[in-house]
């Protein structure tokens, strides 16, 4: 038997389906035993569980032969941490097994560790399948694709990359090995909101993104036909009404786009996903139309800065023109737009704070209905065979318990210390967000009471008539009397509110 452990990385009441288990066990062989152990569900001791799982096996037929951890930067890794060290120290004996994306950007501090014994870098659906023969002692683990470990006498081997698949060549996502409606929360879209991922990978050159440090300028994409069929099942069976799409990258082309909207118009789904600016400014308004028709409710474009010269810099690949079209085009069509940014460049960061702060103003004009996230810019390791650049990360921690220091967790939620953004500049970003979500709060936001958003309004006016964002004191207190619950500083990305200053 197999456990396969999603470790905790954010509050039970924002949990959603462990996508990446549950790709992993779906990809296992049918005479496989294996078990999901979440840490997200509410009132869940992880470890006792994953020991209570070992002990029940023991002694019989099919004894636990490994525990998996997925493993992404951040909140997550902050628990994973603590949690393999006591697995290892109650189980000596029981391979454990690290994969996602947090090794495949940092895998030495993962190799370094005693208490991980193998590393799954990469698409790890294949290759922990032929770790398994590696476990029985029928292959030699030099020869898996994806597969990094630590040599006797303590030096690293790390394996080839593996070539690796689209979601439409893997077995379909196994909704019976988890309860599917204690993770289908109300949130905008609907009453029940699920999530899915019906692509991997992105094709585009961002400089500053872990998706294609991990993946490369590539992308897989399942048909759409067999997206809808996936979520028919969970809609007939689980009511569920709206989806999150995890993709990185969701439509192609408009090609691309009017086959997603004719095979979702009839699922009745409201949806969100994630895409370019560029893509969107292509469709025609017919497709802007179909999309709406199929339920297309909010998109997330990285729109990044206010700067055309800091975005080639970014080799992003998107005008601040673009951005201002999609801004149009989903207030003509009724789609609500996120735009994320990301603060801090290196050259000339006031300049550019200030510039992109301006911009945002212009496309709140523009879309009243926008939604904004923000970010700190972190650097992150790039793949030297696509961009030719040396890695700027030389000075990350080569070992897990560094990675756990307050100073680098700030850093893995994109609120780094770095020489080029001070705290200065980093206030007078959050105190601009705080001004703007008063003034207009964000439609993801339930935690702030009705009084609150209302008296946010009214003291913030002046504040954003004037572009007045300085020490906006009454504001940040009415903020915290107002919170049904308190902020949580390591939510960060899509697990993060919009309205979160």
């Amino acid at each position: 038997m197999i456990i396969l452990v999603n470790p905790r990385a954010t509050r039970p009441s924002n949990r959603r389906f462990p996508l990446s288990v549950m790709a992993i066990g779906a990809a296992l062989p049918p005479s496989q035993r294996w078990e999901i152990v979440d840490g997200n569900m509410p009132g869940l001791d992880v470890a006792a569980r994953i020991s209570a799982l070992i002990e029940a096996n023991k002694g019989g037929p099919d004894p636990i032969r490994a525990v998996a951890l997925s493993v992404m930067p951040g909140p997550q890794l902050v628990s994973a941490v603590p949690l393999t060290k006591t697995i290892k120290a109650s189980h000596p004996d029981i391979p454990i097994v690290w994969g996602g994306n947090f090794g495949g950007l940092y895998p030495k501090p993962v190799l370094n560790a005693p208490y991980i014994d193998w590393l799954v870098r990469g698409q790890g659906e294949h290759t922990f399948t032929e770790l398994l023969e590696v476990l029985d002692g029928q292959r030699d683990p030099a020869t898996v694709a994806g597969l990094s470990f630590r040599k006797q006498g303590g030096s690293h081997h790390m394996g080839e990359e593996r070539h690796w698949v689209g979601p439409g060549e893997l077995p379909a996502p196994p909704y019976h090995k988890i309860p599917v409606g204690e993770y289908l929360p109300a949130t905008i879209l609907g009453r029940r909101s699920g999530v899915y991922q019906a692509s991997i990978g992105c094709p585009f050159a961002c400089n500053f993104c872990g998706v294609i440090s991990v993946f490369g300028r590539r992308e897989q994409v399942q048909d759409p036909g067999r997206t809808a069929e996936h979520l028919r099942f969970l809609v007939r069976e689980h009511g569920m009404d709206s989806v999150h799409f995890y993709d990185n990258n969701f439509f192609l082309n408009e090609a691309h786009a009017r086959a997603v909207a004719d095979a979702m118009a009839p699922l009745g789904l409201s949806w969100w996903c994630e895409t370019r600016v560029d893509t969107l400014t292509r469709f025609s308004h017919d497709t802007w139309r179909r999309l709406k028709r199929a339920g297309f409710t909010m998109v997330f474009c990285g729109a990044e800065s206010g700067s055309n010269d800091v975005l080639r810099k970014m080799r992003k690949g998107i005008t601040v023109e673009q951005t201002m079209e999609v801004a149009a085009r989903t207030r003509e069509h009724g789609i609500i737009p996120e735009f994320s940014f990301v603060f801090g460049d290196p050259d000339e960061p006031d300049r550019e704070v200030e510039n992109t702060l301006a911009f945002i103003r212009k496309l709140k004009a523009r879309n009243p209905a926008m939604e904004l996230i923000t970010y700190f810019y972190t650097p992150t390791p790039q793949r030297k065979d696509t961009y030719g650049q040396v890695d700027p990360l030389s000075g990350t921690p080569e070992h897990l318990e560094e990675w756990l220091h307050p100073d680098w967790v700030r850093w893995m939620i994109h609120d780094p210390d770095l020489p080029w953004l001070d705290q200065r500049l980093k206030r007078r970003v959050q105190d601009f967000v705080l001004v703007l979500n008063s003034r207009f709060p964000s439609v993801h936001d339930r935690a702030t009471r009705k009084w609150g958003k209302i008296a946010g309004r009214v003291l913030s006016q002046t504040r954003w008539h004037r572009g007045d964002y300085g020490d906006p004191h009454l504001l940040r207190t009415l903020r915290q009397w107002a919170r049904i619950t308190p902020d949580d500083a390591q939510l960060y990305g899509h697990l993060r509110p919009s309205g979160a200053a």
